[in-house]
């Protein structure tokens, strides 16, 4: 007997999650003060090389520049999602073969299930909390939104991902202070993560012979990315492989995401396999990721919040739970059992400017053309 399973993603372990702060309702606004520095090239100094002579102060009352503070209101929520396992009845399960382990298995696919639904929240989360987002139809100017935009800019893509895209992206990511965070570093600089499909990862290293010369071991001090089997970059960069990325049709420039699986029959019941419209899809995406771009918050409600009311525990990181509920008509012997996984969490919006997505073509496992160069 065995279980068949899915390849495991890295968002569950490399996305920032925190606590919901208590008492505080479930929409909270949060209050980001930006930076400020002067708009002038040369500032304009004053010369101290005169004692004034009569003027009030002196020397001690020069003309001040104010600086302006600024600061910007993002507002955030709330949100989950409540899975449930089929009916078991005890005395059905008497007569079946290894029944433990038909039980054990029924648990890890509930509790794989839960995984494969975070993952797919923070890959929409990410994107819509990213300020940058790129519809790679032009290699030197293609079409951006900065405006963190639900959705990408009206246009479809017509070019793979080439390494010098990503190089031009990453530039105004440095300057607002993405490489704070950064995963990993090399000799002190930070290397920035890029998240991937495996077709493209692939290929932007085959379209740069002389940078596969480049490629230096840069993982000896983060071991959250040697658990993602990456041990090495590319000049600034480490490439991270989702074996599940987003994947879209684009039709005069609306996209349609098209799910990663799909059910079909199997002897009992429907079982997921990978979408084939998802694996030939023209377009997919890719992140430079960011932990500071957001943070997910998940609820701890109060237990016993007074001694005259108290409620039952409730696990909203979607952590598999028994239940078994008496009811006179359903379920009166307490002989029937069922799971339940509730899942709970708050994206809170941090730094957004630290992060792009990209929608570009797909690579077809062989490699493509990279039409930017490299």
């Amino acid at each position: 007997m065995q279980r068949r399973v899915f390849a495991k993603s890295l968002w569950m372990k490399i996305v920032r999650r925190g606590e919901w702060m208590p008492e505080m309702g479930v929409v909270i606004n949060q209050l980001i003060y930006e930076r400020s520095a002067p708009t002038e090239a040369e500032p304009a100094w004053t010369a101290i090389d005169t004692i004034p002579d009569g003027a009030e102060g002196g020397s001690c009352l020069p003309a001040a520049t104010r600086i302006n503070i600024a600061s910007t209101t993002r507002q955030f929520n709330l949100a989950r999602r409540v899975l449930e396992g089929p009916d078991i009845c005890n005395i059905d399960a008497m007569p079946s073969f290894q029944l433990q382990q038909q039980l054990g298995n029924t648990f890890q696919i509930l509790g794989d299930y839960a995984t494969i639904e975070w993952d797919i929240r923070y890959r929409h989360e990410y994107f819509r909390l990213v300020q940058t987002k790129v519809v790679l139809d032009d290699c030197n100017n293609p079409t951006t939104s900065t405006t963190q935009a639900t959705t990408y800019p009206s246009a479809c893509p017509n070019k793979p991902l080439a390494l010098n895209t990503v190089a031009r992206l990453s530039f105004a990511l440095m300057r607002d202070g993405a490489g704070a965070e950064a995963l990993l570093r090399y000799n002190g600089a930070p290397l920035l993560t890029v998240i991937t499909d495996n077709e493209t990862a692939g290929n932007i290293t085959r379209q740069n012979a002389e940078l596969r010369n480049d490629i230096r071991w840069s993982n000896q001090s983060n071991m959250l990315v040697r658990d993602f089997g990456v041990s090495t970059s590319i000049e600034s960069f480490v490439f991270l492989t989702d074996p599940y990325p987003r994947r879209f049709s684009c039709s005069a420039g609306t996209f349609t995401e098209i799910a990663a699986f799909t059910l079909t029959a199997a002897t009992k019941g429907q079982k997921a396999i990978i979408n084939s419209s998802w694996v030939t899809a023209a377009n997919t995406e890719t992140f430079i990721f960011d932990q500071g771009v957001a943070q997910f918050l998940i609820p701890r409600p109060p237990v016993a919040p007074h001694p005259n009311f108290i409620f039952d525990p409730v696990d909203y990181t979607g952590a598999v739970q028994l239940k078994n509920i008496i009811n006179r008509e359903c379920n009166p012997d307490g002989n029937i059992i069922y799971h339940r996984l509730h899942m709970g969490a708050a994206s809170m919006p941090d730094q957004p400017e630290r992060g792009v997505a990209i929608v570009h073509l797909r690579c077809d496992p062989i490699g493509c053309v990279a039409t930017c160069g490299s």
